[in-house]
């Protein structure tokens, strides 16, 4: 299948500001794209866009080097390359559906940016992440109106009274403005930290206005992972620290690992100090559930073997699922010959959203990064899934969008997926005709080896 569409650099260009997903990402404020708005009545679009970095393939951590990949619209001759800043800008750009294909550097994916308008302008922050990429926050800027997407960093009283931030921009509301989930009304008070949602309003200075804000999905506990170097570095039983632009808290529930420290105690961090973090987006910054220090900038290792047994600081293999065995959490896979095995701390994606164990299944195409052991096996930190088996059973949750046909066949996207429906199709929480762009729906289906998922149940929320 060519689905290969995933759904957290310092601070980045282009008017929005970086956030997580699964789940979620967030960063400063970044400047305006390098190349000005389409002029008045051009029929294109011009499309800048900063990439992120959790790539094994990559310069480890936020921030690295991603000068080498290219940057094509699928079906056209435009191309543009990644720049050392982690910067590219596609112009002449057809409006509709379109389909961005990266390319190098050990990398060759695409994501899908639908019913883009005349004479729009579009900012992007790309994650990559393994050998796949996801769009990670979207913002649209027309003639007198505004779009974004990404998830939800803050809410009062953070925030002043009836306004957000989304995405790094701050949004305002007032009693116009319409909160909506699934077509369903909703209210501001309905809105939390994580969430990720659709804004379309008005410039109002570096703010936006809002007319509209759709609740995409509600998964407000996805993890988020944050590598590079430490800065801004606040110790004490409260500590903080900065990575690029994102805000890092922890306190005594934070665990430790790396650096050949078994315990592990906040001594260990200090500013230049490289770690990878797994965490929780909060109000405005991110809780460090779990820090691993990986040494000095340059010295990845910090000159010692991890506390885990890691001989290598990362090893990645890409390949079919060919066996599964032992019970959850702890499994062994066969993955393109090597043997995986998974933990507790293992994370599972499919086109950037987090699952469970339970979705990996025999004839899938996997990409597992983790850490070589002593007897060749590989232990698992994460695995993406980046091909569902053909004939298998497909299961995603998400935010259906681009709508299209006329019941009972009609078909849509979810996370990335083609998803599509036929008359043997159950409809659960609602009916076919009542399957709008943006609600939220669970399908379960089966894949096939081209082509959309074919959709045997999807329960509308």
């Amino acid at each position: 299948m060519n689905r290969h569409l995933r759904p957290a650099l310092a601070a980045a260009v282009l008017g929005i500001s970086t956030f997580l997903v699964a789940c979620g990402g967030q960063g400063s404020s970044p400047t305006a794209p390098s190349t000005g708005s389409p002029a008045a009545g051009s029929t294109s679009v011009v499309i800048s866009g900063t990439l992120r970095s959790g790539s094994a393939f990559l310069s480890e951590g936020t921030g690295g080097s991603m000068a080498g990949l290219t940057v094509t619209v699928v079906g056209t001759s435009i191309t543009a390359a990644v720049d050392g800043a982690n910067h590219f800008t596609l112009t002449g750009v057809p409006a509709g559906d379109v389909q961005l294909r990266f390319s190098g550097m050990g990398i060759e994916s695409t994501v899908t940016l639908t019913q883009l308008q005349a004479a729009q302008t579009v900012t992007v922050i790309i994650n990559v992440s393994g050998a796949t990429v996801a769009v990670e926050a979207e913002q649209r800027s027309g003639a007198a109106s505004q779009e974004l997407e990404g998830r939800v960093e803050s809410l009062p009283p953070t925030t002043a009274a009836g306004s957000l931030k989304v995405a790094g921009r701050t949004v305002l509301t007032d009693a116009s403005t319409s909160v909506l989930q699934g077509g369903a009304p909703k209210t501001f008070a309905d809105l939390q930290i994580g969430m990720r949602v659709h804004v379309k309003g008005s410039p109002a200075g570096a703010d936006l206005a809002a007319s509209e804000i759709r609740i995409q999905n509600t998964n407000t506990w996805l993890p988020v992972n944050v590598n590079g170097v430490i800065d801004s570095f606040l110790p004490g039983a409260t500590f903080q620290f900065k990575v690029g632009s994102r805000l890092v808290k922890g306190d005594d529930l934070t665990a430790w690992f790396g650096t050949g420290n078994t315990s592990g105690s906040v001594a260990m961090l200090a500013n230049g100090v490289r770690v990878e973090v797994k965490g929780q987006q909060r109000d405005g910054y991110i809780y460090a559930e779990r820090i691993h220090v990986n040494g000095t900038d340059g010295d990845p290792d910090g000159g010692k073997d991890d506390d885990d047994g890691d001989q290598d600081s990362s090893a990645s293999i890409h390949g079919p699922l060919t066996a599964l065995g032992g019970s959850k959490p702890a499994l062994t896979l066969t993955v393109g010959g090597t043997s995986v095995r998974t933990t507790a701390d293992t994370t599972v994606k499919r086109r950037g959203d987090t699952q469970t164990l339970d979705q990996l299944k025999v004839g899938q195409s996997l990409h597992v990064v983790g850490t070589r052991q002593p007897d060749g096996s590989l232990a698992a930190r994460h695995i993406t899934i980046d091909d569902d088996a053909a004939g298998g059973e497909f299961e995603i949750e998400g935010s259906a969008g681009g709508v299209k046909g006329t019941c009972p066949v009609v078909t849509f996207g979810v996370n990335g997926y083609d998803v599509a429906t036929s008359a043997a199709t159950v409809f659960e929480g609602g009916t076919c005709a009542s399957l709008k762009s943006g609600a939220k729906v669970t399908v379960k289906g089966t894949a096939q080896a081209s082509g959309p998922v074919l959709a045997t149940r999807v329960r509308l929320k």
